[in-house]
């Protein structure tokens, strides 16, 4: 069955089984019963952790103190990191959900969570590049994913379509590797 027919049955599922409901049970779950002192400042780094200017600084240090496989998985992170982005970009915009502790500019809407975007596409690339490394890299990205909840920024499913697009753009980026590491720009590449 082509994914594309998986992932349709899924959603009607879904909203058969009254999704928003459960959306909202499970955000008041984490960011409501789960609240304690001494997990706000984890939280918060993980968050922090998730923004993309750390993400596109740690591609660039991985790119420029690394190896030549180093370059190469710098230079497909941040396709995807860029490509997930875009995605987000247009989602946020066509679906424009508030998020949950209010309303919001339209480009910064609620669906899908950019953080957890991020973090998917650089953990399923590094992760490709680098197998050994593939548990930290999910369990870093879904620290991320989880402190948007616990800090009210998104709803569970804000961060489940957030992994699945960065995921989704990383394996398409992977799938092209030969071609994404084969484009330079006008004037930067090799003559």
């Amino acid at each position: 069955m082509p994914r594309c027919a998986v992932l349709g049955v899924l959603l009607a599922l879904a909203s058969c089984l009254n999704a928003e409901s459960l959306d909202r049970r499970l955000y008041e779950q984490i960011h409501r019963r789960w609240q304690r002192p001494w997990l706000d400042r984890p939280m918060e780094l993980a968050t922090d952790a998730g923004d993309a200017k750390l993400g596109i600084a740690l591609c660039a240090g991985i790119g420029l103190f690394g190896g030549e496989k180093a370059r190469k998985s710098a230079k497909l992170a941040l396709s995807a990191d860029a490509l997930s982005a875009g995605v987000t970009y247009g989602l946020k915009l066509a679906v424009n959900r508030r998020r949950p502790e209010g309303e919001t500019v339209r480009s910064n809407s609620s669906f899908p969570s950019g953080h957890a975007t991020g973090a998917f596409a650089l953990a399923a690339v590094f992760s490709h590049q680098y197998p050994k490394a593939a548990v930290p890299c999910y369990l870093a990205a879904a620290a991320v994913g989880l402190s948007r909840i616990y800090l009210g920024r998104h709803y569970p499913s804000d961060v489940l379509a957030g992994a699945l697009v960065g995921f989704g753009s990383a394996r398409l980026i992977i799938h092209y590797k030969e071609g994404v590491l084969g484009f330079t720009l006008p004037g930067l590449g090799d003559d």
